[in-house]
């Protein structure tokens, strides 16, 4: 009997895009927004619904964290619904259209047959770089011309819909104020420069004009977490220090916000202390290791040094129970004691 596969666990980006437009009001001004009119004015909004389910079955879940949202066509008397697939990327990947594909395709066949095939659109969410080949799948046949021209009715097709971030002002984020906001530190946490969405002056004025208090301290609990996360504990303090170049356009919340700047200083405290423990420990484990075996060299103590809490414990283990350095050894050259 085979084990269960464990679920995915998504990236820290695909996390934070997913619990930004995972809500309704996000994902509608999401879609409103950059989709092609034509099509936008296809569907009745007021139909939009997240499926509750995820699109991914397990085999795939894997390549993929995605949210899948359904619509109805203004004025169509069945009951029918189009699908709208929304998948991040944190950067291009050249496969992408022939995942996609894998993930269409397993849906049309799980479709009954006395039933229509899913009308399925998919929305890529490109946080960084661009898109150098054609976002069709037809691209990935590389048939040479004229074949592939005519060959194009017959064969399967489909074009993905891109949002590529990176080609987009602070004018062109658009959408509600949160999804604003996401779009904004998507983008500039993309763009390896995190805390340029500070300089979003109009985001961050429209957000702290038209957000109740409640939801504007909510959004902006999860953009600085998300934010520290990105950074890296080593920037908090730079992070903390432009932050406070901002309280202007975020007065309402002011309190709010200096009390999550207090909370970041008091983790960023912890984790130095917890960070000076452990040099401590590595270092009296350095010196025992030197001190109780010959052929303990420099490269041994620099793998002590990228050792994780746990690797370093045996290694203190093996040495109290007065272990031989072949096996102490061993431990020091697993490679599943580094992270």
């Amino acid at each position: 009997m085979k084990a269960p596969r464990s679920s995915p666990r998504p990236s820290l980006h695909d996390a934070y895009a997913k619990s930004i437009f995972r809500n309704l009001p996000e994902a509608r001004g999401f879609f409103r927004a950059y989709l092609p009119a034509k099509v936008v004015r296809l569907f009745d909004w007021t139909s939009l619904r997240l499926e509750p389910e995820s699109f991914v079955k397990e085999d795939l879940a894997r390549e993929f964290v995605d949210l899948l949202f359904s619509i109805r066509l203004v004025g169509d008397r069945l009951d029918r619904r189009i699908r709208l697939l929304f998948e991040h990327k944190r950067r291009p990947e050249a496969s992408t259209p022939r995942q996609l594909c894998r993930y269409l395709t397993r849906q049309l066949e799980e479709t009954p047959a006395e039933r229509p095939l899913p009308c399925i659109l998919t929305v890529v969410l490109l946080q960084s770089g661009c898109w150098r080949r054609s976002p069709a799948l037809s691209s990935e046949y590389r048939l040479p011309e004229p074949a592939g021209k005519i060959l194009a009715p017959y064969v399967l097709d489909f074009r993905m819909l891109l949002v590529e971030l990176s080609k987009l002002g602070e004018a062109d984020l658009v959408g509600t104020e949160a999804g604003r906001l996401g779009l904004a530190l998507l983008k500039t946490v993309g763009e390896g420069r995190p805390l340029r969405w500070l300089t979003f002056r109009g985001v961050l004025r429209d957000l702290g004009s038209n957000l109740p208090p409640e939801a504007l301290r909510r959004e902006l609990r999860r953009a600085i977490y998300y934010l520290t996360s990105a950074a890296g504990p080593e920037k908090e303090t730079e992070v903390r220090k432009a932050f406070l170049s901002a309280t202007a356009e975020l007065e309402r919340v002011k309190e709010t916000a200096m009390t999550l700047l207090e909370h970041l200083e008091k983790r960023g405290e912890k984790r130095g202390e917890k960070r000076g423990q452990r040099e401590g420990r590595v270092l009296t484990l350095v010196r025992l290791l030197s001190a109780a075996f010959p052929g303990f060299s420099d490269a041994d103590a620099a793998r002590v040094r990228e050792m994780t809490d746990a690797a370093l414990e045996a290694v203190t283990d093996a040495l109290a129970s007065r272990q031989p350095w072949k096996e102490i050894r061993s431990l020091l050259r697993n490679r599943r004691a580094r992270p």
